[in-house]
């Protein structure tokens, strides 16, 4: 039985069942964590991301990938902007100051200038991937 289950599944049940757990303890956690909204938050992610970012990144990659050069650029310029756009996504609220009545609630502080250090996060991310594609360059030739 477990020989054919390893053939078909690839695996032994032992896998699929940490999996089935890790998938019920995430799921409880969103639950949680969204507090209920969890229809509205996934499916407003996946249109979000389906229909605005996956469009934007397919056309950003595609205009990095373009010309014939000694180091292609392209994962120069999507790790910075994959770790900025991260940071965004995760902080947006704080970013764009929508949420600084529950900062001060829930620390007893003003909150700092969020907006300002994320530009400045995602200006030394570009100029440290630009520094490393310099590198690459002087190395090809």
């Amino acid at each position: 039985m477990i020989a054919w289950f390893r053939r078909h599944y690839g695996a032994t049940p032992l896998h699929l069942l940490g999996h089935l757990a890790a998938f019920a303890v995430c799921i409880y956690a969103l639950t949680k964590l969204l507090k209920g909204n969890f229809v509205e938050y996934f499916i407003g992610g996946a249109l979000l991301h389906d229909l605005v970012f996956l469009p934007l990144y397919s056309l950003l990659d595609r205009v990095a990938r373009g010309g014939e050069r000694p180091v292609r650029y392209a994962n120069y310029l999507r790790i910075p902007a994959v770790m900025s756009g991260v940071m965004l996504v995760v902080y947006f609220p704080l970013i764009f100051g929508s949420e600084r009545v529950n900062y001060v609630h829930d620390t007893g502080r003003q909150p700092p200038e969020f907006l300002g250090r994320w530009l400045l996060i995602t200006a030394v991310l570009f100029l440290i991937s630009a520094f490393s594609y310099a590198v690459a360059l002087r190395r090809a030739r």
